[in-house]
């Protein structure tokens, strides 16, 4: 029986991409898969590369994200496309596995709504009406599928079309939790720096193995709630588990969470 699971590969720091390459070149040889990827730290090199100094968003929540200004947009596309999108399609192709770079631009294939993102400055919230970010609200299912096949890998970079037809930048866990949805799959497995969800995020040895959604949110702190809401997403959506591992090391020490 051929299974189907989507694999995000975390952009930051320290994620392994032979590791990742390695993973979904071994599941593509017998079923089929998607691979998503961030682009967070070689973004943040670029940019520094270019004098273009990385600025922060504090929503009225609290919650903390890259300001994306259209000249955001484009050196995180740089780095999306130009580099993550580019090593990980090569890598797969030297694993013999027939990978097809994609952004979800191409064909339409994610299509976003543009977000109303506002700041908290000075005490003072402010709408920042040129900022590119969104939240996938379609995908191009006939499209993917062509794409998608024992041997074959799409590789997606977290880009997206607006109704306005603007790129946008759109959050990786939750585009690959959307693919997952649409594409009716049986897996989401998040590849990241850290072996799983932690009770002490400071402290490996406090690894929960096995989870519900309901206590995986209670427990999630900093980027791990982006995480835990994209799980959201695709459990409610009908995949019957997300895996959150790191990308390299021991498989079976890991998190997973169900409904």
């Amino acid at each position: 029986m051929t299974l189907r699971a989507v694999v995000k590969a975390g952009g930051s720091a320290g994620v392994d991409r032979d590791a990742v390459a390695d993973l979904v070149a071994d599941i593509a040889r017998s079923d089929e898969i998607v691979l998503v990827h961030g682009a967070s730290a070689e973004t943040d090199k670029l940019a520094a590369a270019l004098g273009q100094p990385k600025e922060t968003v504090i929503s009225p929540s609290g919650h903390e994200s890259r300001r994306t200004d259209r000249r955001t947009l484009e050196i995180f596309a740089m780095a999306a496309l130009g580099v993550e999108n580019f090593l990980y399609v090569e890598k797969l192709q030297q694993r013999g596995i027939d990978a097809v770079g994609l952004s979800g631009l191409s064909g339409r294939l994610l299509v976003a709504r543009k977000k109303d993102v506002r700041s908290v400055r000075d005490g003072k919230t402010i709408l920042l009406r040129d900022d590119y970010t969104g939240k996938v609200e379609a995908v191009n299912l006939p499209l993917l599928t062509q794409f998608i096949g024992a041997g074959r890998v799409p590789v997606i970079a977290p880009l997206a079309l607006s109704t306005e037809q603007q790129a946008l930048n759109v959050d990786g866990d939750r585009v690959a939790a959307a693919i997952a949805v649409a594409i009716d799959a049986d897996a989401l497995i998040i590849l990241t720096r850290v072996p799983g969800l932690l009770r002490d995020k400071d402290d490996p040895r406090t690894l929960v193995a096995e989870t519900t959604i309901a206590e995986a949110e209670s427990l999630a702190l900093g980027r791990m709630q982006v995480k835990i809401l994209a799980a959201r997403e695709a459990l409610d959506g009908g995949v019957d588990e997300v895996v959150i591992r790191s990308a390299s090391g021991d498989p079976s020490v890991r998190t997973v969470i169900r409904s």
